[in-house]
């Protein structure tokens, strides 16, 4: 093995190291871990000293010995805390990054003076070290290992298989460039991307799956399970979001009337019925869905962003209908209004205002039913 032979792969085997070192959860102290892997290395070069020297065209950039790589994860399972298929993925990115600045390194290396190719290549494969290696362990700890850490069995194992076979594609790869291809060489690389691009939507396809499945957790989440409206989480989102772009609205403060009596007298499922009611009548009359939320109880909201807000509100208080099973009338509502931006600036001003109003409203109609001795 000449001594650049020796400083290619002791640069790309370092870098393969330091990667796993660093988005690895140790065992040991940095001491031992770091004195275990040159051990390790050491007593692997004297054993493949003898072997390379029988290897034919050993040294021409072929790429062959980095799959020796694969015996280093003997020493990281027990040097660091976590699961083999863990330490695996972290290896396997690293090895493809490696290999990949290997393989520019040769490729570029040719158009320079070939009396100092070798030079050339190793100067060519540290200086892309130099400029690479920042980004790339920041995209592994900030990214790939949050994917490791969140990402279902499934999904791992699939990003495990798809990591390896990109890794020995691009080994053959960079083999067919230096040694040239022959047909069976060529169906297996073929072969492999093949099997990659498959995987790949595979794996695209499972987490998309787990995102809908999320998205479709956190609807849920944001929907009243009794009427089926949105729910007071997602009238802060959505009223946010009207907030930030400086969009004119009006928050109605809804609560409906005499509904203790009705849950008194026929009880909560009874009451549970005439909400449902209520919803289902104001959804059919004003056609509203999204902008149509239940706070707590009998009390809900709307988001109103129309011009004529006295004519809706008086269209709500004079809305009618009949409760089905018991044939109860709809004893009326209350209501009170605010209006960003000129009553607030932020939702719980408004609402605060809008249920003062709708108070204020409710005992004047209380007076009006009630007449003073």
């Amino acid at each position: 093995m000449s001594l650049f032979h020796f400083l290619f792969i002791s640069e790309m085997l370092f870098i393969n190291l330091y990667v796993s070192y660093m988005c690895s959860k140790k065992k040991k102290s940095p001491l031992v871990t770091w004195a275990v892997l040159i051990i390790f290395t050491v007593i692997l070069f004297a054993l493949l000293r003898p072997i390379t020297n029988n290897i034919p065209n050993y040294g021409n950039g072929n790429g062959l010995l980095v799959l020796v790589g694969f015996l280093y994860i003997f020493p990281l399972k027990y040097l660091y805390d976590q699961p083999v298929k863990y330490t695996l993925a972290i290896m396997f990115s690293s090895w493809i990054y490696t290999m990949f600045a290997f393989l520019l390194s040769f490729r570029v290396g040719y158009f320079l003076p070939s009396a100092q190719l070798n030079f050339s290549v190793l100067l060519i494969q540290t200086i892309f070290y130099v400029v690479t290696l920042p980004y790339f362990m920041r995209f592994i700890r900030q990214k790939f290992i949050y994917i490791l850490q969140n990402v279902e069995k499934q999904a791992l194992n699939l990003l495990l298989l798809l990591s390896f076979l990109w890794f020995i594609f691009i080994v053959l790869l960079n083999y067919v460039f230096i040694e040239g291809s022959t047909p069976s060489l060529e169906f297996i690389v073929i072969s492999i991307l093949a099997v990659n691009a498959m995987l790949f939507y595979k794996l695209f396809y499972s987490l998309v799956t787990v995102n809908k499945k999320v998205k479709n957790l956190s609807e849920k989440a944001k929907r009243d399970p009794l009427t089926k409206l949105k729910n007071r989480e997602a009238l802060y989102e959505d009223a946010l979001q009207r907030i930030r772009k400086n969009k004119p609205f009006k928050v109605i403060f809804m609560d409906l009337d005499r509904f203790k009596d009705i849950n008194d007298r026929f009880g909560h499922g009874v009451g549970d019925d005439y909400l449902v009611e209520f919803v289902s009548a104001v959804k059919k009359i004003f056609n509203m869905d999204s902008a149509f939320y239940r706070m707590s109880g009998d009390e809900f909201v709307i988001i109103y962003e129309g011009k004529n807000i006295d004519s809706f509100c008086h269209q709500l208080e004079s809305l009618e209908f009949k409760n089905r099973s018991f044939d109860i009338p709809f004893y009326s509502l209350s209501l009170g209004y605010a209006s960003f931006p000129s009553d607030g600036d932020n939702l719980s001003d408004l609402l605060y205002l809008a249920d003062l109003n709708m108070y204020q409203k409710k005992k004047e109609k209380h007076r009006s039913i009630i007449p003073s001795n």
